[in-house]
């Protein structure tokens, strides 16, 4: 590897050629933050000739290069320049702001304007609402890169505006008043233009890949989603120079997720099919399972993998999002509801069986009802270990799911996987804590005006009580509200919240029928509506502390044993 290394300023840095946002880098990521601190450190703080570190670029045709190392910072002195040549727009010295705009935009070999920085990933919006001369009039969808790009260019013109006053037409300054506004946008565009930076220049792309992994050691902020992206985009080279379709699926994947979400795919998918491993050895072990001794094999995988990641992202956002998700009716009433349930119990030791579940079910290896059935099975194994108990496991959940998930998806035999969804649930029983705990916790629970953290997990549990209809008529769960039988105004919180006391009523027969009435009168107007009552209301004539711990314990009993046993 041939590596040239020189120190440079900006103004030559633009004037060696034309320079490329390569396929694997990140969008512009800059927040407010970061670009406030470049500000204040180059403009603001800095006496001339300011090193603001390095830049890595590999040669693809004179004079072309695209960009390694130094992207964010080349885009930000581009957004910068942009706004002091607007400003010397708006104060009428054309030559100046065309002396500016030499650092954005010249003519190529064939004396055609081109852009000194381009990204792919921005246009239109960073070429003609930026870079452009006079803004273009197009219309642009700002998406997410571009939202960073306009936060970041409106910020930067904000700190120039602060140095010099805006000229709206209506300013009527002396000439020398002008002439000062003038000579100050000219020490800021100097200042700009001798920021220098150690300019290193690699011999070709492939170089260039490498590098780009490598600065992950060397402290730089890329994710495992970038480094894998760039390892797989690395394998797979485009052979239309319009058109590159490994890019284009890997920007599919990308969008559906914001980026903790990408990272967390990859990590679920990885585990639910390759192997056990923890989040900051994934890109390793993805890396081993792609090198070859052959090219055409380490192809073939990154092709492979891409396409299975591409298909694997919707099943995941299935399980991130079950509420966003396009399901069937039968499917709603199996699987969304303990993926909504799951995510209740803000849970992901599950994520790579459920994955791999999702998975044989959409490749038609699994029946909605044995999906559903296990589906069911770990939502009660999570209600009683994490809603409930509150249980942290030793480490040794996740591996488990994991093992499981993997033997999962590599069998099309319907015996093996009811054999192997059995023994997942006998290995989880064997984590289930004892009775006597579960009813503390239970016990624990507490819902008030004053006291809402439990409210979620209460109301799905008292939904699950009621079941689904009353008199053979559906119920609507999320229109429903909980009910104190003996009301919050008449003694202790921890008794009046007590899950003894609470019932799921819909919100009319709540407010307008049972109000603020006494135990028994409530218990008449439930009955006359044929809610069903548990023995414990039926046979209560008074309401007391007692009566409520009573039909609390006993409710503990049916969750542990009836509802949620697995």
């Amino acid at each position: 590897m041939k590596i040239e290394a020189s120190d440079k300023e900006v103004q030559e840095i633009f004037s060696l050629g034309y320079f490329k946002i390569p396929r694997f880098q990140r969008p512009y990521s800059w927040t407010d933050e970061e670009v406030d601190n470049f500000w204040e450190d180059v403009i603001n703080r800095a006496d001339g000739h300011y090193f603001i570190g390095s830049m890595v670029v590999y040669q693809t045709d004179k004079p072309y290069f695209g960009i390694v190392d130094g992207q964010q910072r080349l885009t930000t002195i581009t957004l910068i320049l942009a706004a002091i040549r607007n400003a010397f727009l708006e104060y009428r010295d054309v030559d100046l702001a065309k002396g500016v705009h030499g650092f954005i935009e010249k003519a190529n070999l064939e004396n055609k304007n081109e852009y000194i920085l381009n990204s792919e990933t921005s246009y239109p919006y960073l070429q003609g609402y930026i870079q452009s001369f006079q803004k273009e009039e197009i219309e642009c969808k700002v998406g997410s890169e571009e939202q960073n790009l306009k936060s970041a260019f409106e910020l930067i013109e904000r700190k120039l505006y602060l140095k010099i006053p805006r000229f709206d037409g209506t300013n009527f300054l002396q000439e020398a008043e002008t002439q000062t506004i003038i000579e100050n946008l000219k020490k800021i565009r100097d200042k700009v233009r001798s920021l220098k930076l150690v300019f290193i220049q690699l011999d070709n792309e492939d170089d260039a890949y490498l590098i780009f992994e490598t600065l992950n050691t060397r402290g730089k902020d890329l994710t495992t989603s970038d480094l894998v992206k760039n390892l797989l985009l690395q394998n797979l080279r485009s052979s239309n120079i319009t058109l590159d379709s490994s890019k284009e699926t890997w920007n599919l994947i990308s969008d559906k997720f914001d980026d903790n979400a990408l990272e967390n795919f990859l990590y679920h998918y990885w585990l639910s099919k390759h192997g056990d491993t923890i989040k900051k050895k994934l890109f390793g072990e993805i890396k081993k399972y792609i090198d070859c001794s052959s090219k055409h094999e380490s192809e073939d995988k990154s092709r492979l993998l891409l396409l299975e990641l591409k298909k694997n992202s919707d099943y995941y956002l299935s399980i991130i999002s079950p509420d966003n998700y396009s399901w069937s009716p039968e499917e709603k009433d199996t699987i969304q509801k303990s993926l909504r349930a799951l995510r209740l119990f803000n849970v992901k030791q599950q994520s790579s069986m459920i994955l791999s579940l999702i998975r044989a079910y959409r490749e038609k290896k699994m029946t909605l009802r044995v999906l559903g059935k296990v589906l069911w099975q770990i939502e009660c194994f999570h209600f009683i270990f994490n809603a409930i108990a509150s249980e942290r496991s030793s480490g040794s959940i996740a591996p488990l799911y994991s093992k499981f998930a993997q033997e999962l998806s590599k069998t099309d035999n319907k015996d093996r996987i009811q054999s192997i969804n059995s023994e997942l649930m006998r290995k989880l029983k064997e984590q289930i804590p004892k009775f006597d705990e579960f009813e503390v916790k239970f016990m624990g629970l507490i819902y008030t005006k004053n006291k809402q953290r439990d409210k979620k997990i209460i109301q799905y549990i008292l939904e699950k009580f009621i079941g689904k209809n009353i008199n053979g008529l559906p119920i609507d769960h999320a229109s429903a509200s909980i009910e104190h039988l003996l009301p919050q105004s008449k003694g202790d919180e921890a008794i009046i919240g007590n899950i003894g006391n609470l019932l799921l009523i819909d919100k009319t027969t709540n407010a307008e029928e049972l109000k603020n009435f006494d135990f028994s009168r409530k218990i008449q107007i439930l009955k006359s509506k044929k809610y069903p009552l548990d023995n414990h209301l039926l046979n209560a004539s008074q309401w007391t502390e007692d009566e409520i711990t009573k039909r609390g314990k006993s409710m503990a009993h049916k969750a542990y044993y009836e509802i949620w046993r697995i």
